[in-house]
């Protein structure tokens, strides 16, 4: 069988480890694909190893010895696939012993990421009249993340997960869903979403024309009872009432009476 050549220069010029470990997980899955495509995964398993005490069969010092290269061609691949200040600090460590120390140190931040991408996914919810296509990007990046990260949800859970994340408008699909028991793959429930967006638009904007619709006929009723509140009202005439007199010939007789009393007891003095 022939050798399969290890080249790192494919993936790890742009995958390089940061050295605050940020993108640790992305770094250890590339490493396990290339390594497992040169089958040489084994160097992350275990140690090296002491090499075999002379005299040994020389069967035995060729295999210790091709092992040897593996393990030093995937240490210096290692290295270079980290950023300078990782390489400071692991230049002198073996393949395994450099991936162990690695794994130590930042592990906790992939288990803080994990715990993070997992609060959104399950968090996640669609709002009322926005589109579902980007909420089927959002909730498929999230669960994408997680499957990196290690989170290997069952595809129903994850429907059921995408369904609970939708807003009322699509309470009808929902049930529909449920009630026919449908087994849908997840790219099929997301296709079924897409068609489903079309009609809820539909009864959205027939929703919208019916509340102007009454709103204007309500404005309509409104002014029409505040302008006949603003006309004037008629005279009302009771039968039986007597109309109210001009006050003028009376206060004129009284005028007249008080000037000839007055005159008469002027002259009886």
């Amino acid at each position: 069988m022939a050798n399969v050549v290890l080249n790192f220069n494919a993936f790890l010029e742009k995958t390089k480890l940061k050295d605050d470990g940020s993108n640790y997980t992305d770094w250890v899955r590339n490493l396990r694909i290339i390594l497992i495509a040169a089958k040489k995964d084994y160097v992350l398993q275990a140690p090296l190893g002491d090499a075999p005490v002379l005299p040994a069969e020389q069967d035995v010092m060729n295999a210790w010895q091709a092992r040897f290269d593996d393990y030093s061609l995937v240490q210096c691949g290692m290295l270079y696939s980290l950023e300078p200040g990782l390489q400071k600090r692991f230049e002198r460590h073996g393949a395994y012993e450099m991936f162990e120390e690695l794994k130590m140190v930042f592990q906790a931040h992939a288990r803080v990421e994990r715990y993070e991408v997992s609060d959104k996914f399950f968090s996640c919810k669609m709002e009322e009249n926005s589109s579902v296509s980007e909420h089927i990007l959002t909730m498929s990046g999230l669960h994408n993340r997680l499957t990196q990260l290690g989170v290997n949800l069952p595809d129903d859970a994850v429907i059921d997960r995408i369904l609970q994340s939708l807003p009322p408008s699509y309470k009808s699909f929902v049930m529909n869903f449920n009630m026919q028991g449908m087994e849908k793959t997840i790219p099929e429930v997301f296709a079924m979403l897409k068609s489903a967006e079309v009609e809820v638009r539909k009864e959205h904007q027939v929703l919208m024309v019916n509340k102007t619709t009454k709103f204007k006929k309500g404005r309509v009723k409104r002014t029409s009872r505040r302008t006949a509140r603003r006309l004037p009202r008629p005279a009302s005439k009771l039968p039986g009432r007597s109309q109210r007199m001009d006050p003028s010939p009376r206060l004129s007789a009284f005028i007249a009476r008080e000037a000839v009393t007055g005159s008469g007891t002027a002259l009886s003095t």
